[in-house]
């Protein structure tokens, strides 16, 4: 499975972007991200965005959360930069983390929570890809 995250908006501490899941090319899931602003940095603490590409997941149990939720990774981003895909509704709730929503409102993604649970519950805890592109017009 490949979650496919497309940014193509930037407003003021958020960017949005949509999403779908794909299971070998069928269309599992769709809806709506919000990230931090860019630029995109492989900093940590920065709450920016991280940068456009392929990551792996690991699962991470999120004392905050209180779930199992899915960690991002991969060469140029560590594991201990804790880029969570969690609830949350704007630019204020990402810390740097990748939301979900099945609606875009005025401030944010909307419905997060019954987002999040419909990833989780079509993934069934196995490990997937995420491919993050940029597609923000100025």
């Amino acid at each position: 499975m490949v979650l496919e995250i497309t940014r193509f908006k930037e407003i003021g501490d958020m960017t949005l972007g949509r999403f779908i899941l794909r299971d070998e090319g069928r269309e599992v899931l769709k809806g709506y991200t919000c990230e931090p602003a860019g630029p995109d940095t492989t900093q940590s603490g920065m709450d920016r965005r991280m940068p456009q590409g392929r990551y792996q997941i690991a699962w991470h149990d999120s004392p905050k959360f209180r779930v199992r939720l899915p960690l991002l990774y991969n060469e140029q981003v560590p594991k201990s930069r804790c880029i969570l895909i969690h609830s949350g509704n704007t630019g204020h709730n990402t810390e740097g983390c990748v939301l979900l929503g099945n609606s875009l409102g005025a401030r944010g993604v909307k419905d997060s929570r019954a987002a999040l649970s419909a990833l989780l519950a079509a993934v069934k805890g196995q490990e997937f890809a995420v491919q993050i592109k940029n597609e923000i017009k100025e």
